[in-house]
């Protein structure tokens, strides 16, 4: 949607100038009806016009901010009361400082999703989505008990990751630690001694000592590349939605982990789901609205076809059952909704069975992550045996 900055009066005189997100003029102008704020003038303006916070908040500030929001909000405060008492009983400073920075921002008549989006950089786009929503449905301490727990599956995944490829991670540094000191001072030492004992017609000497030379150059030139690969592709996702469309896409085919992200993106879209039609909005509105909680552009594509399918008269179920980025498992539980005339309570079903099905897939990947990342390491290892080690030794025998 279009962003719009505003001038505005308050009831006390003050004049203040935001940036407000809505469909259209019209929208923009209904949302200051029944608030002490008066609508002077607005302009039109680009997302990048936003005013970014550029301070990034780390993961545990971001969780605790979360969890005490999420009780707060469902002991009945508002949502700006809920922050400034945050503000008060965080053990962190820099959980103090966001609050403050968050606090700010409502107070000059901003929505929170709009105060998130400031701190894009800390908060992510799931989080901002379901806010969002949770707004327009008024269940935003939902919101935040979702993303609560959310947010501690997470870093229950990362401390079992971490667990997992230290030791890993520990062999293929010891072993390009090795490599780089036998670059360093190996080799060169290695070079004074072959001229020493070279004969001048002997020149098989000097032309290994070169081949190992060029295979480390090689070597390093290859890696280089994959690292500029890997960048490219990073900032192109970023710029490019065409090609982060490719990229998502290829993801969700790729086994065990491609059916991990699609497990883990539909939990997300029937909480979202359910959070909208929960709160009376229709099947229409919801799957338009819920597009943006997905953050594989695939799957999110996915769901705007449904809902233009859905426009055209076509069957929820059957529309489902057309795009393979869906799990079966979606549209077979729909149509028993539409059977029984119950879809709504559907989505409530699906949530809690991805969310077990996330919960099982997370702990088998853990169980799988340990011997891949010993393979990959063992092969690195053997490359820099191969590359150095053995023809160091080769030439070292040719001297005796």
């Amino acid at each position: 949607m279009p962003y719009y900055r505003c001038s505005i009066f308050t009831v006390s005189g003050k004049k203040i100038t935001l940036i407000k997100e809505a469909a259209n003029e019209h929208e923009l102008s209904a949302s200051f009806n029944n608030t002490d704020q008066t609508l002077v003038k607005y302009t039109q303006v680009e997302d990048t016009s936003i005013s970014y916070v550029k301070k990034n908040y780390s993961r545990e500030i971001i969780l605790e901010f979360t969890e005490i929001m999420a009780s707060l909000l469902d002991s009945g405060l508002t949502i700006q009361d809920a922050i400034s008492l945050c503000a008060s009983i965080a053990s962190d400073p820099k959980t103090l400082w966001l609050c403050k920075s968050l606090l700010r921002a409502l107070q000059s008549g901003i929505s929170l999703h709009e105060a998130l989006k400031m701190h894009s950089s800390s908060f992510s786009s799931l989080y901002q989505a379901l806010v969002k929503l949770g707004e327009q449905t008024g269940s935003v301490a939902a919101v935040f008990q979702r993303m609560g727990v959310y947010l501690r599956n997470e870093k229950k995944i990362r401390r079992k990751v971490s667990s997992v490829i230290w030791y890993p991670m520990l062999i293929l540094t010891a072993a390009l630690a090795g490599g780089a000191a036998i670059i360093i001072f190996i080799m060169p030492r290695m070079a004074e001694i072959y001229s020493a004992f070279r004969t001048g017609t002997d020149q098989d000497t000097v032309i290994d000592l070169a081949n190992i030379y060029s295979s480390i150059w090689i070597s390093f030139t290859l890696l280089a590349l994959v690292a500029a690969g890997i960048a490219g592709c990073v900032l192109l996702r970023k710029y490019s939605p065409r090609f982060a469309y490719f990229l998502d896409y290829f993801f969700l085919k790729i086994p065990v982990f491609g059916r991990y992200i699609k497990t883990i993106q539909t939990m997300d879209f029937s909480f979202a789901m359910e959070m909208l039609t929960g709160a009376g909005v229709n099947i229409h509105t919801a799957l338009k609205e819920t597009a943006s909680v997905a953050g594989n552009r695939a799957y999110s594509k996915a769901i705007s076809n449904v809902h233009s399918m859905l426009l055209r008269g076509e069957q929820l179920s059957l529309a489902f059952s057309y795009f393979n980025e869906f799990p079966p498992y979606i549209s077979t539980w729909i149509a028993v909704g539409e059977r029984t005339g119950t879809v709504v309570p559907v989505f409530t079903k699906i949530r809690e069975y991805f969310q077990e099905d996330v919960d099982r897939m997370s702990e088998r990947l853990m169980n799988l992550l340990e011997p891949l990342f010993i393979f990959i390491t063992g092969i690195i290892v053997l490359i820099i045996i191969l590359q150095f080690v053995l023809p160091l030794f080769t030439l070292y025998g040719g001297l005796l």
